[in-house]
């Protein structure tokens, strides 16, 4: 009994195993994960608040500069003697320096306001205000959290030195941030309001952050959404905490709800960016996930048991038979039968396994001899299709040149079809070197020159690639194409290159002219039709390149047509390195004839 029932207790230890390894990993996994989504949530929420930081330092930094460089402005330098001016240059001075103040504005990413109180005249330009500006012994009456930055104009030290800061201040009842510099006739006033920095904080509030401003001795800047409440709660926590920090991260408790407070000093403003998250909300779904695997879990175990008991007895045993049988097919054993019976519907399988494995034994044979035959009759066929085309353009090309009397055309031509028919009538042999067929692309470019003093070309093989083993006739047919539709049809010097590349994992042949070459339209047709079955509107020659390819090469393998530097069209033919199967044909080819 036992040994019978012996894979069925095996199974049932590794499934109880297998659950308790899993639960334990699970819950180990899920710890770790709750761990590093809460390093991460940290680090990221952090990096961003230092993003809006680092933007918020720049752009208030761009104000502070802009008054330092208006300081040094000719027009702002006049203000020292405007009062010896008559009433129409003060008129024109001011209007001049309104204008120069709008333009300035404008130039910030920010929104603001810029004023220059002349001491002179006790006048405000670029405001409507009324009231003088702080006096320097005001300004140095500060809260102590201001920088020192009053210096006189006329000792500023150069920019690259120095850089000058501004101290900003908050005014709570106009909602808006200011900064005075302060020279001996005039004070420049700097100004942006609250909503700047209330639409960052809009801008970059997520759907569980909560990010807002704060300082200790002015009322918070808020997001437009912020639940009041648990600021109300959270600020009273978080002011100890930013005693003498930069930056940081606390976790903070409020009603049994964690939250996640990370903060950084403006060091323009000196006012703290804080951004708070609930982690409850955050690690919900990770929890509820928890309880459902749990109980997923059990559930699966349970099912797993009755499961286990049904397919040992109704499915494990017939399928070893099966796989047994199936296994004797793979190794060649094409006698083996399958004789048990299971009393169930396994025994139509074995009766279908036995009559499959009978047709198997009376038709691999045959089938595989016929797919043989049928590949080698294929690559004859594609092979034989190309002759009568350029057998045709020969014969035309020498009773052009006897008509015009050129023997030494036509000897030429003779000579090199001679040599081309020789190598090419032997359809014994499908495949051959690439350096024998170069030596025909050779002898078709050599006749086309003598034909067309014009034309030139190229080839570039690197010797190594001249050993590799190519189907017959597969480079003459692209050249010639380059010939017939792209030179014959353009005046003026012509050229054909045939190029060898070798990349990583690929041979590439190009063979690329500088003649009429087609639209990109035309070449997608082209390409189109190509890939389709071969019929009367087709042209043969690219068609049988490509299946030619696909026969006696390994995928990828294919034919690519683009447009060519040198003006005309770029044909390139391409295959992978290993070539272990285009030999073996080869080599069982020439040992059969042998």
């Amino acid at each position: 009994m036992l040994k019978h029932y012996r894979t069925f207790y095996t199974v049932f230890l590794l499934i109880l195993l297998s659950t308790a390894i899993v639960m334990f990993l699970y819950t180990y996994t899920i710890n770790t994960s709750l761990k590093t989504v809460r390093e991460d949530i940290q680090a990221n929420n952090l990096n961003r608040i230092r993003q809006i930081a680092t933007n918020i330092n720049y752009n208030v930094e761009q104000l502070s500069m802009l008054a330092i460089a208006l300081e040094v402005n000719p027009k702002i330098k006049m203000l020292a003697s405007i009062d010896i001016l008559d009433k129409f240059d003060q008129i024109k001075l001011r209007l001049e320096l309104e204008d120069l103040l709008h333009h300035q504005r404008f130039s910030q990413a920010w929104n603001n306001q810029i004023s220059v109180y002349s001491h002179s005249i006790n006048t405000w330009i670029g405001s409507l205000d009324s009231q003088p500006p702080p006096s320097m012994n005001q300004i140095s009456m500060y809260p102590d959290y201001i920088n020192t930055w009053i210096r006189p104009s006329d000792s500023l030290p150069p920019p690259s030195k120095n850089k000058e800061t501004f101290a900003w201040t908050y005014d709570v009842s106009n909602q808006r941030f200011t900064a005075y510099r302060a020279g001996e006739y005039h004070t420049i006033r700097v100004t942006f309001p609250q909503s700047n920095l209330q639409d960052i904080i809009d801008n970059a509030k997520l759907e569980n952050n909560d990010p807002l401003f704060f300082h200790l001795k002015y009322p918070e800047i808020k997001n437009s959404s912020a639940d009041d409440k648990v600021l109300h709660e959270l600020l009273p926590t978080i002011s100890p905490i930013l005693n003498n920090r930069v930056e940081g991260t606390e976790i903070i408790s409020i009603d049994k709800v964690d939250y996640m407070v990370n903060f950084i000093q403006l060091k323009a403003l000196d006012w703290y960016l804080i951004d708070y998250l609930p982690l409850d909300e955050v690690f919900d779904p990770i929890n509820q996930t928890r309880r459902i695997f749990y109980v997923a879990s059990l559930l699966l175990f349970i099912g797993s048991l009755i499961t286990l008991i049904y397919l040992y007895r109704k499915v494990q045993i017939p399928i070893i038979t099966m796989l047994k049988g199936v296994r004797q097919i793979k190794e060649a054993d094409y006698a083996f039968r399958i004789k048990r019976r299971s009393d169930n519907e396994f025994d139509i399988l074995y009766e279908n396994f036995n009559d499959m494995a009978n047709e198997i034994e009376n038709l691999v044979e045959k089938v595989y001899k016929e797919k043989l035959i049928s590949r080698e009759a294929m690559i004859k066929k594609l092979q034989a299709q190309i002759n009568p085309h350029f057998l045709y353009n020969c014969l035309f090309f020498i009773n052009n040149m006897n008509r015009l009397g050129n023997d030494e055309a036509v000897e030429a031509m003779t000579q090199n079809l001679a040599e081309y028919f020789r190598y090419s009538t032997r359809l014994d042999e499908s495949v051959t070197t690439l350096e024998k067929e170069l030596g025909v692309v050779n002898n078709y470019l050599t006749i086309q020159h003598l034909r067309m003093q014009r034309l030139t070309f190229d080839i570039q093989i690197p010797e190594h690639m001249t050993r590799l083993l190519v189907p017959k006739l597969l480079l003459q047919p692209l050249v010639e194409n380059s010939v017939v539709h792209g030179i014959e049809s353009k005046q003026g010097e012509s050229l054909i290159r045939v190029i060898g590349i070798e990349m990583s994992d690929q041979y590439h042949i190009i063979v690329e002219d500088n003649g009429r070459g087609m639209t990109t339209e035309e070449i997608l047709l082209v390409m189109e039709r190509i890939q389709q079955p071969l019929d009367d509107s087709i042209g043969c020659a690219l068609w049988n390149i490509r299946q030619r390819m696909l026969i006696h090469f390994q995928k990828p393998a294919g034919i690519t047509i683009t447009h060519s530097k040198l003006g005309g069209l770029s044909v390139t033919l391409f295959w992978p390195k290993n070539q272990l199967e285009g030999r073996e044909a080869y080599v069982s080819t020439n040992d059969s004839r042998r």
